[in-house]
């Protein structure tokens, strides 16, 4: 548990804890945390998404272990988002992306690394298939909803305009549009993709540290605690009743996707809600709370 703290979690978060520092003393505040933000929304996850897509072998991703795995994630959204909605009183935009924080995990920058170490290159198969089943259906109905909501009503006419305009999911389109094509992209596309879809996993840590700076408002305290719950609990739990359980996938399936199922909420739920200007407080410390519980819980489920 030490090296997975020491060699995954503490040099990924170091960059939130600069972001959480440099706010407290003042250097950065909200809205430039927001403008970062927007730099992770327009540039860093459209390229990150299309370089996602375009790569992913999707003839050796395992349906049955997809299919189980999205019901989990579907119902954790669901639960999250009615505990949000209906327990605390979020408004409709903050619970949708309550939901999202806890069935969206941070699988690409926690899970993956750790589970190629442990288990080895066969690892990363299952994680990638759920990655990109996640970027499609998960982020991607989240951001049209997103859009939806965030229309004039009468006005809903303009939605399609919007998702045309919408650069996560117009890269998504791009991505499936050139795999499927079998096009091969120059060398210098690849590289520009990979330097400039690095910038959206630190950079957006950066600004939840800054949003983790300000103070919290009162009356909101359980949220992020019932959240944690829903996430490293009933998530871990739903995995192994459907993957293990009920379809009884091989190990070298399941435990990768159990180690997705254990691991905290991604930030992508954090990006959008200052995109859209949701409320965050509640979503950057469930982020901040299951990376830490996930200490133990990924621990327990590469182990099974």
């Amino acid at each position: 548990m030490i090296d997975i703290f020491a060699g995954g979690v503490l040099p990924i978060f170091a960059i939130a804890a600069i972001g959480y520092f440099l706010g407290r003393v003042g250097t950065f505040d909200v809205a430039m945390a927001t403008a970062i933000n927007r730099l992770v929304f327009f540039v860093g996850i459209p390229c990150l998404g299309f370089r996602m897509i375009v790569r992913a072998p999707l003839e050796e991703f395992d349906l049955s272990m997809l299919a189980g795995f999205f019901i989990s994630e579907l119902v954790v959204y669901l639960s999250a988002a009615a505990v949000g909605r209906y327990i605390f009183k979020t408004d409709v935009k903050e619970a949708i992306l309550l939901g999202l924080a806890c069935g969206l995990t941070n699988h690409i920058l926690f899970v993956l690394p750790m589970a190629i170490a442990l288990f080895g290159e066969q690892a990363a198969v299952p994680i990638v298939a759920i990655i990109t089943m996640d970027v499609v259906f998960l982020f991607g109905a989240t951001l049209v909803i997103m859009d939806f909501m965030s229309t004039d009503k009468g006005a809903h006419g303009q939605v399609v305009g919007k998702l045309l305009r919408n650069p996560p999911i117009v890269s998504m389109v791009a991505g499936f549009a050139v795999a499927f094509s079998g096009l091969e992209l120059p060398g210098g596309v690849n590289v520009f993709l990979d330097f400039t879809s690095g910038i959206a996993a630190p950079c957006a840590l950066f600004s939840l540290g800054i949003i983790l700076s300000q103070p919290q408002q009162p009356g909101r305290a359980m949220l992020p605690v019932a959240l944690t719950g829903i996430k490293l609990v009933l998530h871990p739990i739903l995995a192994w009743l459907l993957l293990i359980s009920l379809l009884d996938l091989s190990p070298a399936i399941a435990n990768p996707a159990m180690m997705v199922a254990a691991a905290p909420c991604g930030a992508m739920g954090f990006v959008l809600a200052l995109n859209y200007g949701v409320r965050v407080d509640a979503i950057a410390r469930a982020v901040l709370y299951t990376t830490i519980g996930s200490l133990a819980t990924i621990t327990l489920a590469a182990s099974l």
